[in-house]
Protein backbone atom coordinates (compact mmCIF):
# COMPACT_ATOMS: atom_id res chain seq x y z
CA UNK A 1 0.00 0.00 0.00
CA UNK A 2 2.83 2.17 0.72
CA UNK A 3 4.47 1.82 -2.13
CA UNK A 4 2.11 4.95 -3.86
CA UNK A 5 3.60 6.75 -0.96
CA UNK A 6 7.19 8.56 -0.44
CA UNK A 7 9.40 11.16 1.37
CA UNK A 8 7.84 14.56 0.85
CA UNK A 9 5.14 13.99 -0.91
CA UNK A 10 2.40 16.32 -0.47
CA UNK A 11 -1.56 14.68 0.22
CA UNK A 12 -4.88 16.59 1.02
CA UNK A 13 -7.24 14.75 3.21
CA UNK A 14 -10.58 16.39 4.01
CA UNK A 15 -8.79 19.64 2.15
CA UNK A 16 -6.49 18.97 5.18
CA UNK A 17 -3.18 19.27 3.70
CA UNK A 18 0.42 17.44 5.17
CA UNK A 19 3.74 16.18 3.68
CA UNK A 20 4.81 12.45 4.37
CA UNK A 21 7.64 12.94 6.67
CA UNK A 22 8.33 8.98 7.36
CA UNK A 23 7.05 5.50 6.03
CA UNK A 24 7.43 2.84 8.60
CA UNK A 25 6.15 0.74 11.24
CA UNK A 26 5.80 1.70 14.66
CA UNK A 27 6.92 -0.16 17.81
CA UNK A 28 3.81 -1.89 19.36
CA UNK A 29 1.19 -0.99 16.17
CA UNK A 30 0.72 -3.40 13.60
CA UNK A 31 1.38 -2.71 9.97
CA UNK A 32 2.66 0.07 8.01
CA UNK A 33 2.10 4.04 9.27
CA UNK A 34 2.84 7.15 7.40
CA UNK A 35 4.27 10.02 9.62
CA UNK A 36 2.80 13.33 8.17
CA UNK A 37 3.35 17.08 9.43
CA UNK A 38 -0.14 19.25 9.08
CA UNK A 39 -0.17 22.29 7.13
CA UNK A 40 -2.51 23.48 9.99
CA UNK A 41 -0.09 22.97 13.21
CA UNK A 42 -2.78 22.46 15.31
CA UNK A 43 -4.08 19.56 13.40
CA UNK A 44 -1.93 16.70 14.74
CA UNK A 45 -1.59 15.21 18.28
CA UNK A 46 2.54 15.53 18.70
CA UNK A 47 5.45 16.61 17.02
CA UNK A 48 6.70 12.96 15.85
CA UNK A 49 6.53 11.27 18.58
CA UNK A 50 5.26 8.17 19.77
CA UNK A 51 5.70 7.83 23.60
CA UNK A 52 8.85 8.60 24.61
CA UNK A 53 10.74 8.13 20.81
CA UNK A 54 11.08 10.54 18.03
CA UNK A 55 10.63 9.17 15.13
CA UNK A 56 10.42 11.99 12.70
CA UNK A 57 11.13 15.43 12.40
CA UNK A 58 8.99 18.20 11.08
CA UNK A 59 9.89 21.83 10.09
CA UNK A 60 6.81 23.33 12.34
CA UNK A 61 8.31 23.93 15.59
CA UNK A 62 4.61 23.15 16.59
CA UNK A 63 3.73 20.60 19.26
CA UNK A 64 0.71 19.33 17.13
CA UNK A 65 1.75 19.59 13.64
CA UNK A 66 2.10 15.52 12.97
CA UNK A 67 0.31 12.71 13.69
CA UNK A 68 0.60 8.89 12.64
CA UNK A 69 -1.81 7.83 9.93
CA UNK A 70 -2.80 4.95 8.04
CA UNK A 71 -1.63 4.61 4.32
CA UNK A 72 -5.32 3.69 2.70
CA UNK A 73 -7.19 6.87 3.42
CA UNK A 74 -9.53 8.37 1.47
CA UNK A 75 -7.03 10.87 0.13
CA UNK A 76 -8.81 13.85 -2.00
CA UNK A 77 -8.16 13.72 -5.61
CA UNK A 78 -5.09 16.15 -6.89
CA UNK A 79 -5.48 18.38 -10.00
CA UNK A 80 -3.22 19.62 -12.79
CA UNK A 81 -2.98 23.34 -13.54
CA UNK A 82 -4.81 23.29 -16.41
CA UNK A 83 -7.99 21.68 -14.27
CA UNK A 84 -7.86 23.95 -11.54
CA UNK A 85 -7.65 26.84 -14.26
CA UNK A 86 -10.64 25.26 -16.10
CA UNK A 87 -12.81 24.87 -12.95
CA UNK A 88 -12.01 28.43 -11.82
CA UNK A 89 -11.96 30.30 -14.84
CA UNK A 90 -13.37 28.55 -17.87
CA UNK A 91 -16.51 27.59 -18.26
CA UNK A 92 -18.40 24.50 -19.17
CA UNK A 93 -20.80 25.40 -21.11
CA UNK A 94 -21.10 27.70 -23.93
CA UNK A 95 -24.46 29.05 -24.63
CA UNK A 96 -23.20 29.45 -28.23
CA UNK A 97 -22.35 25.77 -28.89
CA UNK A 98 -24.30 24.59 -31.89
CA UNK A 99 -25.08 20.85 -31.67
CA UNK A 100 -24.24 19.31 -34.89
CA UNK A 101 -25.83 16.00 -36.26
CA UNK A 102 -24.91 14.06 -38.86
CA UNK A 103 -28.04 11.94 -39.95
CA UNK A 104 -29.00 11.04 -36.08
CA UNK A 105 -25.68 10.64 -34.48
CA UNK A 106 -24.35 13.93 -32.66
CA UNK A 107 -20.62 14.93 -33.67
CA UNK A 108 -18.01 15.44 -31.11
CA UNK A 109 -16.25 18.85 -31.50
CA UNK A 110 -13.05 18.86 -32.04
CA UNK A 111 -10.39 19.49 -28.73
CA UNK A 112 -8.55 22.70 -30.29
CA UNK A 113 -11.49 24.24 -31.56
CA UNK A 114 -13.24 23.90 -27.94
CA UNK A 115 -10.22 25.21 -25.82
CA UNK A 116 -9.34 28.08 -28.46
CA UNK A 117 -13.57 29.47 -27.37
CA UNK A 118 -12.63 28.65 -23.63
CA UNK A 119 -9.49 30.19 -23.99
CA UNK A 120 -11.04 33.44 -24.91
CA UNK A 121 -12.81 33.55 -21.84
CA UNK A 122 -9.61 34.28 -20.37
CA UNK A 123 -8.77 37.36 -22.73
CA UNK A 124 -7.91 40.25 -20.04
CA UNK A 125 -6.88 38.42 -17.08
CA UNK A 126 -3.73 38.73 -15.94
CA UNK A 127 -4.17 37.67 -12.13
CA UNK A 128 -4.79 34.10 -11.23
CA UNK A 129 -5.35 33.15 -7.73
CA UNK A 130 -5.42 29.64 -7.89
CA UNK A 131 -4.93 28.68 -3.93
CA UNK A 132 -5.74 26.06 -2.16
CA UNK A 133 -7.19 24.06 -5.44
CA UNK A 134 -4.75 20.74 -4.92
CA UNK A 135 -2.69 21.12 -7.91
CA UNK A 136 0.18 18.95 -8.18
CA UNK A 137 2.58 19.98 -11.37
CA UNK A 138 4.42 17.25 -13.19
CA UNK A 139 6.94 18.47 -15.89
CA UNK A 140 5.83 15.23 -18.11
CA UNK A 141 1.73 15.99 -18.20
CA UNK A 142 0.13 15.84 -21.47
CA UNK A 143 -1.91 19.36 -21.22
CA UNK A 144 1.07 21.31 -19.99
CA UNK A 145 2.07 22.52 -23.64
CA UNK A 146 -1.37 24.23 -23.62
CA UNK A 147 -0.39 26.45 -20.01
CA UNK A 148 1.78 28.63 -22.50
CA UNK A 149 -0.88 29.94 -25.06
CA UNK A 150 -3.77 29.77 -22.22
CA UNK A 151 -1.46 31.99 -19.66
CA UNK A 152 0.60 33.84 -22.19
CA UNK A 153 -0.66 37.52 -20.91
CA UNK A 154 -0.39 36.58 -16.64
CA UNK A 155 1.39 38.54 -15.13
CA UNK A 156 0.82 37.60 -11.72
CA UNK A 157 0.11 33.98 -9.94
CA UNK A 158 -1.11 32.86 -6.44
CA UNK A 159 -0.68 28.86 -6.38
CA UNK A 160 -0.64 28.91 -2.24
CA UNK A 161 -1.81 25.96 -0.53
CA UNK A 162 -1.16 23.77 -2.96
CA UNK A 163 0.38 19.82 -3.75
CA UNK A 164 3.88 21.32 -4.71
CA UNK A 165 6.50 19.26 -3.73
CA UNK A 166 9.87 20.37 -4.96
CA UNK A 167 10.87 24.10 -6.52
CA UNK A 168 11.89 22.73 -9.60
CA UNK A 169 7.87 21.72 -10.32
CA UNK A 170 7.76 25.50 -9.63
CA UNK A 171 10.31 26.37 -11.42
CA UNK A 172 9.04 24.53 -14.74
CA UNK A 173 5.78 25.99 -14.42
CA UNK A 174 6.61 29.71 -14.15
CA UNK A 175 8.61 28.49 -17.81
CA UNK A 176 4.98 28.44 -19.43
CA UNK A 177 4.36 32.11 -18.22
CA UNK A 178 6.39 34.80 -20.34
CA UNK A 179 5.10 37.61 -18.50
CA UNK A 180 5.01 36.75 -14.67
CA UNK A 181 6.05 39.38 -12.33
CA UNK A 182 4.26 38.15 -9.22
CA UNK A 183 4.59 34.70 -7.91
CA UNK A 184 3.18 33.46 -4.19
CA UNK A 185 3.91 30.36 -3.27
CA UNK A 186 2.47 30.77 0.46
CA UNK A 187 1.68 27.35 2.14
CA UNK A 188 3.38 25.19 -0.46
CA UNK A 189 6.04 22.96 2.11
CA UNK A 190 8.34 22.23 -1.02
CA UNK A 191 11.93 20.73 -1.17
CA UNK A 192 14.86 23.28 -1.95
CA UNK A 193 17.87 20.99 -2.52
CA UNK A 194 21.26 22.10 -3.62
CA UNK A 195 21.49 20.29 -6.67
CA UNK A 196 18.50 22.73 -7.88
CA UNK A 197 20.38 26.04 -6.29
CA UNK A 198 23.86 25.12 -7.97
CA UNK A 199 21.54 25.18 -11.47
CA UNK A 200 21.62 27.79 -13.70
CA UNK A 201 18.98 30.25 -12.77
CA UNK A 202 15.87 29.93 -13.85
CA UNK A 203 14.64 32.69 -16.59
CA UNK A 204 11.08 32.42 -15.38
CA UNK A 205 12.27 33.07 -11.94
CA UNK A 206 14.87 36.11 -12.82
CA UNK A 207 11.97 38.42 -14.38
CA UNK A 208 9.79 38.01 -10.86
CA UNK A 209 9.54 41.53 -8.86
CA UNK A 210 7.41 40.41 -6.41
CA UNK A 211 7.18 37.24 -4.25
CA UNK A 212 5.52 35.21 -0.99
CA UNK A 213 6.88 32.56 0.69
CA UNK A 214 4.75 32.92 3.53
CA UNK A 215 3.92 29.94 5.77
CA UNK A 216 6.46 27.74 3.84
CA UNK A 217 8.51 27.19 6.86
CA UNK A 218 11.76 27.27 4.58
CA UNK A 219 15.16 27.93 6.52
CA UNK A 220 16.43 31.04 5.63
CA UNK A 221 20.12 30.63 5.51
CA UNK A 222 20.05 27.77 3.59
CA UNK A 223 17.09 27.60 1.59
CA UNK A 224 15.61 31.10 0.91
CA UNK A 225 19.04 33.44 1.10
CA UNK A 226 20.55 31.28 -1.87
CA UNK A 227 17.40 30.72 -3.80
CA UNK A 228 16.87 34.53 -3.91
CA UNK A 229 20.66 35.40 -4.65
CA UNK A 230 20.81 32.58 -7.17
CA UNK A 231 17.39 32.47 -8.95
CA UNK A 232 15.48 36.00 -7.72
CA UNK A 233 17.60 38.57 -9.07
CA UNK A 234 14.94 41.04 -10.17
CA UNK A 235 12.93 40.77 -6.98
CA UNK A 236 11.95 43.89 -5.42
CA UNK A 237 9.46 43.06 -2.22
CA UNK A 238 10.02 39.93 -0.48
CA UNK A 239 7.05 38.60 1.76
CA UNK A 240 7.83 35.72 4.26
CA UNK A 241 5.47 36.02 7.05
CA UNK A 242 4.55 33.37 9.79
CA UNK A 243 7.42 31.56 9.29
CA UNK A 244 8.66 30.41 12.28
CA UNK A 245 11.76 32.62 11.77
CA UNK A 246 13.56 33.64 14.23
CA UNK A 247 16.98 34.92 12.98
CA UNK A 248 19.01 36.43 9.85
CA UNK A 249 22.29 35.84 10.14
CA UNK A 250 24.78 38.54 9.36
CA UNK A 251 26.12 39.25 5.98
CA UNK A 252 22.91 37.71 4.05
CA UNK A 253 23.63 38.78 0.64
CA UNK A 254 19.93 40.02 -0.75
CA UNK A 255 19.05 40.80 -4.52
CA UNK A 256 20.37 44.27 -5.17
CA UNK A 257 17.06 45.05 -6.57
CA UNK A 258 14.93 44.47 -3.16
CA UNK A 259 13.45 47.16 -1.69
CA UNK A 260 10.59 46.02 0.46
CA UNK A 261 10.97 42.99 2.66
CA UNK A 262 7.90 41.80 4.84
CA UNK A 263 8.56 39.67 8.10
CA UNK A 264 5.36 39.88 10.13
CA UNK A 265 4.20 36.78 12.61
CA UNK A 266 7.69 35.32 12.93
CA UNK A 267 9.42 34.92 16.24
CA UNK A 268 11.95 38.05 16.48
CA UNK A 269 12.76 39.19 19.63
CA UNK A 270 15.10 41.83 18.98
CA UNK A 271 16.12 43.90 16.35
CA UNK A 272 19.71 42.41 16.73
CA UNK A 273 18.16 39.02 15.55
CA UNK A 274 18.42 40.57 11.69
CA UNK A 275 21.45 41.67 11.63
CA UNK A 276 21.75 40.02 8.35
CA UNK A 277 19.65 42.77 6.73
CA UNK A 278 21.79 45.68 7.89
CA UNK A 279 23.71 46.23 4.82
CA UNK A 280 21.27 45.23 2.00
CA UNK A 281 19.56 48.43 0.32
CA UNK A 282 16.00 47.26 2.11
CA UNK A 283 14.02 50.55 2.60
CA UNK A 284 10.67 49.17 3.65
CA UNK A 285 10.84 47.11 6.56
CA UNK A 286 7.38 45.20 8.42
CA UNK A 287 7.82 43.41 11.38
CA UNK A 288 4.05 43.44 12.71
CA UNK A 289 3.44 41.04 14.81
CA UNK A 290 6.57 39.65 15.97
CA UNK A 291 7.76 39.05 19.66
CA UNK A 292 10.33 42.40 19.78
CA UNK A 293 10.99 43.88 23.02
CA UNK A 294 14.53 45.32 22.62
CA UNK A 295 16.95 46.76 19.93
CA UNK A 296 20.03 44.74 21.31
CA UNK A 297 23.36 45.63 19.33
CA UNK A 298 22.56 45.32 15.73
CA UNK A 299 24.21 47.17 12.69
CA UNK A 300 23.21 50.27 11.50
CA UNK A 301 20.01 50.14 8.67
CA UNK A 302 20.85 53.34 6.34
CA UNK A 303 18.51 52.50 3.59
CA UNK A 304 15.14 51.72 5.64
CA UNK A 305 12.74 54.40 5.60
CA UNK A 306 9.67 52.77 6.33
CA UNK A 307 9.92 50.77 9.39
CA UNK A 308 6.12 48.73 10.96
CA UNK A 309 6.77 47.17 14.27
CA UNK A 310 3.09 47.31 15.08
CA UNK A 311 1.85 44.94 17.66
CA UNK A 312 5.31 43.60 19.37
CA UNK A 313 6.06 43.74 23.41
CA UNK A 314 8.00 46.91 22.95
CA UNK A 315 7.45 48.70 26.46
CA UNK A 316 10.55 51.46 27.26
CA UNK A 317 10.79 54.60 25.14
CA UNK A 318 14.64 53.49 25.29
CA UNK A 319 13.65 51.17 22.05
CA UNK A 320 12.77 54.39 20.55
CA UNK A 321 15.48 56.32 21.42
CA UNK A 322 18.29 53.84 19.57
CA UNK A 323 16.15 54.73 16.22
CA UNK A 324 18.14 58.15 14.94
CA UNK A 325 21.52 55.25 15.35
CA UNK A 326 19.71 52.64 14.11
CA UNK A 327 17.71 54.10 11.41
CA UNK A 328 19.66 57.22 10.82
CA UNK A 329 16.96 57.68 7.69
CA UNK A 330 13.70 56.81 9.11
CA UNK A 331 11.10 59.06 7.45
CA UNK A 332 7.78 57.16 7.96
CA UNK A 333 7.23 54.67 11.30
CA UNK A 334 4.01 52.47 12.32
CA UNK A 335 4.10 51.84 16.39
CA UNK A 336 0.45 50.70 17.31
CA UNK A 337 -0.40 48.01 19.36
CA UNK A 338 2.86 47.89 21.56
CA UNK A 339 2.56 47.90 25.51
CA UNK A 340 4.49 50.94 25.62
CA UNK A 341 1.63 53.53 24.88
CA UNK A 342 -1.06 51.58 26.90
CA UNK A 343 1.16 51.84 30.00
CA UNK A 344 2.64 55.44 29.97
CA UNK A 345 2.99 57.54 33.02
CA UNK A 346 4.54 61.25 33.54
CA UNK A 347 6.97 61.76 36.22
CA UNK A 348 4.60 62.57 38.51
CA UNK A 349 3.19 58.90 38.18
CA UNK A 350 -0.06 60.17 36.74
CA UNK A 351 -1.45 58.10 33.53
CA UNK A 352 -0.97 59.61 30.27
CA UNK A 353 -3.45 58.90 27.20
CA UNK A 354 -2.18 57.18 23.87
CA UNK A 355 -1.76 60.82 22.03
CA UNK A 356 0.93 61.94 24.58
CA UNK A 357 2.59 59.07 24.31
CA UNK A 358 2.19 59.53 20.17
CA UNK A 359 3.70 62.89 21.06
CA UNK A 360 6.67 61.86 22.79
CA UNK A 361 7.30 59.53 19.68
CA UNK A 362 7.86 62.51 17.41
CA UNK A 363 9.23 64.41 19.66
CA UNK A 364 12.10 61.78 20.00
CA UNK A 365 12.26 61.53 15.89
CA UNK A 366 13.03 64.58 14.50
CA UNK A 367 13.34 63.27 10.44
CA UNK A 368 10.05 61.21 10.98
CA UNK A 369 7.17 62.54 8.28
CA UNK A 370 4.38 60.36 9.26
CA UNK A 371 3.64 58.29 12.15
CA UNK A 372 0.99 55.38 12.01
CA UNK A 373 -0.26 56.60 8.25
CA UNK A 374 -0.72 60.54 9.74
CA UNK A 375 1.28 63.68 8.40
CA UNK A 376 3.09 64.76 11.04
CA UNK A 377 2.18 68.60 10.61
CA UNK A 378 4.73 71.42 11.41
CA UNK A 379 2.07 72.39 14.34
CA UNK A 380 2.09 68.86 15.27
CA UNK A 381 5.97 68.72 15.88
CA UNK A 382 6.23 72.00 17.61
CA UNK A 383 3.73 70.70 20.37
CA UNK A 384 5.26 67.48 20.69
CA UNK A 385 8.71 68.92 20.88
CA UNK A 386 7.79 71.89 23.19
CA UNK A 387 6.07 69.13 25.08
CA UNK A 388 8.81 66.60 25.56
CA UNK A 389 11.06 69.59 26.42
CA UNK A 390 8.88 70.56 29.39
CA UNK A 391 8.57 66.88 30.22
CA UNK A 392 12.14 66.73 30.78
CA UNK A 393 12.43 69.59 32.01
CA UNK A 394 10.29 68.49 34.68
CA UNK A 395 11.67 64.79 35.25
CA UNK A 396 15.65 66.90 36.24
CA UNK A 397 13.97 69.61 38.64
CA UNK A 398 13.08 66.43 40.76
CA UNK A 399 17.05 65.31 40.35
CA UNK A 400 18.39 65.01 43.64
CA UNK A 401 22.08 66.12 42.53
CA UNK A 402 23.91 67.24 39.82
CA UNK A 403 24.98 63.66 38.82
CA UNK A 404 21.74 62.59 38.66
CA UNK A 405 20.60 66.05 36.91
CA UNK A 406 23.23 64.70 34.47
CA UNK A 407 22.24 61.70 33.89
CA UNK A 408 18.67 62.43 33.07
CA UNK A 409 19.94 64.47 30.27
CA UNK A 410 21.59 61.38 28.66
CA UNK A 411 18.58 59.64 29.31
CA UNK A 412 17.02 61.87 26.69
CA UNK A 413 19.27 61.91 23.94
CA UNK A 414 17.23 64.87 22.48
CA UNK A 415 17.64 67.02 25.36
CA UNK A 416 20.39 69.18 23.70
CA UNK A 417 18.46 69.21 20.23
CA UNK A 418 15.63 70.80 21.85
CA UNK A 419 17.33 72.98 23.97
CA UNK A 420 19.43 74.52 20.79
CA UNK A 421 16.16 74.79 19.07
CA UNK A 422 13.57 76.01 21.60
CA UNK A 423 16.29 77.57 24.54
CA UNK A 424 16.72 75.70 27.94
CA UNK A 425 13.59 75.60 29.94
CA UNK A 426 14.47 77.46 33.18
CA UNK A 427 14.50 74.57 35.65
CA UNK A 428 14.13 75.41 39.65
CA UNK A 429 15.12 72.22 41.46
CA UNK A 430 13.02 71.02 44.28
CA UNK A 431 13.53 67.99 46.11
CA UNK A 432 11.74 64.41 45.54
CA UNK A 433 9.58 65.51 48.52
CA UNK A 434 7.40 68.58 47.88
CA UNK A 435 4.28 68.68 47.87
CA UNK A 436 2.80 70.76 45.41
CA UNK A 437 0.59 73.86 46.89
CA UNK A 438 -3.06 73.30 46.84
CA UNK A 439 -5.17 74.50 43.84
CA UNK A 440 -2.47 73.18 41.68
CA UNK A 441 -2.47 71.52 38.92
CA UNK A 442 0.07 68.38 37.71
CA UNK A 443 0.50 69.67 33.90
CA UNK A 444 -0.33 65.90 32.99
CA UNK A 445 -3.10 65.04 35.19
CA UNK A 446 -6.48 64.12 34.28
CA UNK A 447 -7.74 67.73 35.59
CA UNK A 448 -5.29 69.05 32.92
CA UNK A 449 -6.65 67.87 30.01
CA UNK A 450 -10.22 68.88 30.73
CA UNK A 451 -11.53 72.39 30.10
CA UNK A 452 -14.42 74.13 31.97
CA UNK A 453 -16.50 75.36 28.73
CA UNK A 454 -18.94 77.65 29.21
CA UNK A 455 -21.68 77.80 26.35
CA UNK A 456 -23.77 80.74 25.69
CA UNK A 457 -26.66 80.91 23.28
CA UNK A 458 -29.85 83.29 22.74
CA UNK A 459 -32.05 80.63 24.94
CA UNK A 460 -29.62 79.11 28.12
CA UNK A 461 -26.40 79.43 29.20
CA UNK A 462 -24.14 76.35 30.91
CA UNK A 463 -20.99 75.04 32.15
CA UNK A 464 -19.53 71.78 30.93
CA UNK A 465 -16.92 70.33 31.49
CA UNK A 466 -15.22 68.06 28.65
CA UNK A 467 -12.24 66.57 27.29
CA UNK A 468 -9.18 68.22 25.44
CA UNK A 469 -9.35 65.29 23.42
CA UNK A 470 -13.10 65.85 22.08
CA UNK A 471 -13.69 66.11 18.40
CA UNK A 472 -15.46 68.98 17.34
CA UNK A 473 -17.91 66.98 16.30
CA UNK A 474 -18.19 65.47 19.88
CA UNK A 475 -18.35 68.80 21.01
CA UNK A 476 -21.24 69.85 18.76
CA UNK A 477 -22.71 66.55 19.71
CA UNK A 478 -22.81 67.52 23.45
CA UNK A 479 -24.70 70.61 22.53
CA UNK A 480 -26.98 69.61 20.04
CA UNK A 481 -28.32 67.06 22.83
CA UNK A 482 -28.48 69.93 25.70
CA UNK A 483 -30.15 72.34 23.21
CA UNK A 484 -32.73 69.20 21.54
CA UNK A 485 -31.21 70.45 18.06
CA UNK A 486 -29.69 68.51 15.13
CA UNK A 487 -25.55 69.20 15.88
CA UNK A 488 -24.54 70.45 12.27
CA UNK A 489 -27.67 73.35 12.28
CA UNK A 490 -25.21 74.92 15.10
CA UNK A 491 -22.35 77.02 14.87
CA UNK A 492 -20.01 77.05 17.86
CA UNK A 493 -17.57 79.69 17.97
CA UNK A 494 -14.87 79.96 20.71
CA UNK A 495 -14.33 83.31 22.35
CA UNK A 496 -10.45 83.83 22.46
CA UNK A 497 -10.42 87.04 24.86
CA UNK A 498 -7.67 88.55 22.68
CA UNK A 499 -8.47 91.52 20.13
CA UNK A 500 -7.82 92.13 16.97
CA UNK A 501 -8.13 96.11 15.18
CA UNK A 502 -11.11 97.04 13.00
CA UNK A 503 -10.69 97.72 9.58
CA UNK A 504 -9.65 101.72 9.43
CA UNK A 505 -10.32 101.77 5.28
CA UNK A 506 -8.22 99.42 4.27
CA UNK A 507 -7.49 95.71 4.85
CA UNK A 508 -5.47 94.92 8.20
CA UNK A 509 -2.00 94.78 7.34
CA UNK A 510 -0.65 93.25 10.59
CA UNK A 511 1.02 95.54 13.51
CA UNK A 512 2.56 98.42 12.93
CA UNK A 513 6.09 98.66 13.74
CA UNK A 514 7.16 101.48 16.26
CA UNK A 515 9.34 102.34 18.51
CA UNK A 516 8.66 103.17 22.31
CA UNK A 517 11.61 105.64 23.30
CA UNK A 518 10.92 108.38 20.71
CA UNK A 519 7.05 108.09 20.42
CA UNK A 520 3.86 107.53 22.87
CA UNK A 521 0.14 106.60 22.32
CA UNK A 522 -0.92 110.01 22.11
CA UNK A 523 1.72 110.64 19.24
CA UNK A 524 0.45 107.65 17.46
CA UNK A 525 -2.83 108.93 17.74
CA UNK A 526 -4.34 105.59 19.62
CA UNK A 527 -6.11 107.40 22.26
CA UNK A 528 -9.82 107.46 21.65
CA UNK A 529 -9.62 103.87 19.44
CA UNK A 530 -10.77 101.77 21.80
CA UNK A 531 -14.28 101.33 20.16
CA UNK A 532 -12.05 100.11 17.08
CA UNK A 533 -10.91 96.91 18.20
CA UNK A 534 -13.19 93.33 18.43
CA UNK A 535 -12.89 90.49 20.64
CA UNK A 536 -12.02 87.63 18.22
CA UNK A 537 -13.62 84.46 17.72
CA UNK A 538 -12.64 81.25 16.16
CA UNK A 539 -14.84 79.27 14.74
CA UNK A 540 -14.87 75.72 15.64
CA UNK A 541 -15.04 73.82 12.32
CA UNK A 542 -17.44 70.57 12.54
CA UNK A 543 -14.53 67.46 12.03
CA UNK A 544 -12.21 65.52 14.08
CA UNK A 545 -10.07 68.36 15.17
CA UNK A 546 -10.16 68.62 18.74
CA UNK A 547 -11.15 71.11 21.41
CA UNK A 548 -7.40 71.13 22.74
CA UNK A 549 -6.32 72.39 19.48
CA UNK A 550 -8.42 75.18 20.26
CA UNK A 551 -8.17 76.06 23.63
CA UNK A 552 -4.73 76.30 25.94
CA UNK A 553 -6.38 76.98 29.16
CA UNK A 554 -8.53 75.07 31.51
CA UNK A 555 -11.42 77.86 30.84
CA UNK A 556 -12.99 78.76 27.82
CA UNK A 557 -16.21 80.45 26.42
CA UNK A 558 -18.15 79.38 23.65
CA UNK A 559 -20.94 81.12 21.96
CA UNK A 560 -23.72 79.03 20.13
CA UNK A 561 -25.50 79.84 17.01
CA UNK A 562 -28.08 78.46 14.47
CA UNK A 563 -26.54 78.25 11.13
Amino acid sequence: MTSHHHINQRLSLKSQLCTIRRIGKVPGKTGEWLGVEWDDPTRGKHGGSYGTTSYFSCRSDSPTCASFIRPNQPWDEPRTFLEALREKYVSNTDASDEVIFFASKQAEEVGFEKFARRQAQLQGIHVLVLDRMRIRFRPGDQDNVAIKRTCAEITDLDVGGNLFETIEEVAELCRHLPKLRKLVLDANHIVIDDTFLANDPVEAFTRVQELSLSRTLLDWENEVDPLLRQHFTSLRTLMVNNNECAHIAPFVALPSTLRTLELSDNNFESIENLAGLANNDIEVLILKNNKISEIGEPLPFPSVRELDIRHNKISSFTFIDTFPAVFPNLRHLRTTGNPLYANLTSSEGQPLAFEDGYMLTIARLPRLETLNYSKITEKERLNAETYYLNTIATEISKAGSNEEAEKLQQRHPRWKGLCDEYGEPAILRKPPSSVPSPGTVEPHSLAARMVMVTFTSNWISWKQELPKSFSVYEVMGSVGRKLNIMPLKLRLLYETGEQDPLALGRGYEGPEWWCSDSETDDELGLQGRKDEWALREVELIPGTRTLGTYVEGREASIRVEMR
